[in-house]
């Protein structure tokens, strides 16, 4: 079962959200600097069945900037300024130039597309240790490459999430909190062919375009620590900090004494 198909585009296996995103990059790298976008991997077959991968699922990209006479440290950052406002999450959590260290990582970027929500929410239950094994597994479901086990069941929960219908962990065990949301649908257990086949037909809802957002973390008295990429910028303040989205970006926030 699946709901969308991969394609083919330079030499890898990619959902089509993937390849558009890639596109737009691609504009985006020449306009800005003149950059040609070289995609370096991942290899075929490289953890093409692993569970816990987006590279079976489509969605995980090698790539590098490149123009006459820059060096890597100037190619990496300009990669990530482009990138992330563009919706490419980077493996790693800053971009790493360094001779010294294996750079693979710092040009690995995921694209999630319609399953972030599955990240946000998981994260925002506090329930991040299933985070990535639900992304990865709604991802795969979703292209029908999953090699585990309750692919049906898997594919239903993935789907409610993308509708909009958060309904816990992608891991197979119909709970009472995914019937509870099947309910509302007129679906029963029984009948999780019939979801799958509902579901999947159904288009992902889309935010309206908004303007320039403000908010605020509040952390009074706790040690706070905020890093902000692409469209998203953070300004400590005395209470915690105050964040502007312009658009796509990143914020990395560590909270409380981390030894750092």
């Amino acid at each position: 079962m699946r709901r969308q198909q991969l394609v083919s585009y330079m030499g890898l296996v990619l959902t089509v959200d993937t390849v558009q995103a890639l596109k737009h990059l691609q504009d985006r790298a020449h306009e800005v600097g003149g950059w040609q976008v070289k995609i370096t991997g991942p290899t075929p077959g490289t953890r093409d069945k692993d569970l816990l991968s987006l590279v079976p699922a489509g969605r995980e990209v090698q790539m590098t900037f490149e123009r006459e006479g820059s060096s890597y440290e100037e190619s990496l950052y300009a990669l990530w300024g482009c990138a992330v406002p563009l919706g490419f999450t980077p493996w790693m959590r800053y971009p790493v130039a360094r001779d010294d260290l294996e750079v693979i990582d710092s040009m690995t970027f995921h694209f999630y597309g319609e399953w972030a929500m599955v990240l946000d929410r998981l994260l925002a239950e506090g329930r991040g240790h299933l985070a990535w094994p639900s992304l990865c597994c709604a991802a795969q479901v979703d292209v029908g490459v999953w090699q585990g086990d309750h692919p049906v069941e898997r594919f239903v929960q993935a789907q409610l999430h993308r509708v909009g219908a958060g309904c816990g962990p992608v891991d197979g065990v119909v709970s009472a909190r995914t019937l509870s949301v099947l309910a509302t649908l007129g679906v029963t257990q029984p009948e999780l062919d019939k979801a799958a086949v509902l579901l999947a037909s159904r288009s992902t809802p889309t935010a309206p375009p908004q303007e320039r957002l403000k908010g605020h973390v509040a952390m009074p008295g706790c040690p706070l620590t905020l890093h902000a990429f692409g469209g998203v910028k953070a300004v400590r303040t005395p209470q915690g900090a105050t964040l502007t989205v312009d658009g796509p970006g990143r914020v990395v926030m560590d909270i409380g004494d981390t030894g750092q």
